[in-house]
């Protein structure tokens, strides 16, 4: 099994994108994954990336490309933490939901 992204924001494409494939989340989980993926590309730059990794474990990274000198990498650890602590309900319910759609394929 690989990485599955869910969900990432790009500063360098100005652009957001949501997996349908993995299923429809509901719009407003979306909306609120959104506001604050957008609020830490907006902050550190780079991108937002939340996904299952191989073991099925929910990740929210923020990382640049490699010639980035902008990207602040500090900034970018910090807001990702303080996403998970406050919204660790939500998240939790992310990764409850995206083990009910492998259960359904």
């Amino acid at each position: 099994m690989e990485k599955v992204i869910l969900a990432y924001v790009s500063q360098y494409k100005e652009a957001y994108y949501f997996n349908e494939d993995v299923g429809k989340l509901p719009d407003p989980v979306k909306k609120e994954l959104l506001m604050n993926m957008i609020f830490i590309c907006e902050e550190a730059g780079g991108v937002v990336e939340l996904g299952f990794d191989e073991e099925g474990e929910l990740y929210l990274d923020s990382y640049a490309e490699e010639d980035d000198l902008g990207y602040d990498q500090v900034s970018g650890r910090l807001l990702v933490s303080e996403m998970e602590r406050e919204k660790s309900e939500l998240l939790h319910g992310v990764k409850l939901w995206y083990a009910a759609q492998k259960r359904g394929k």
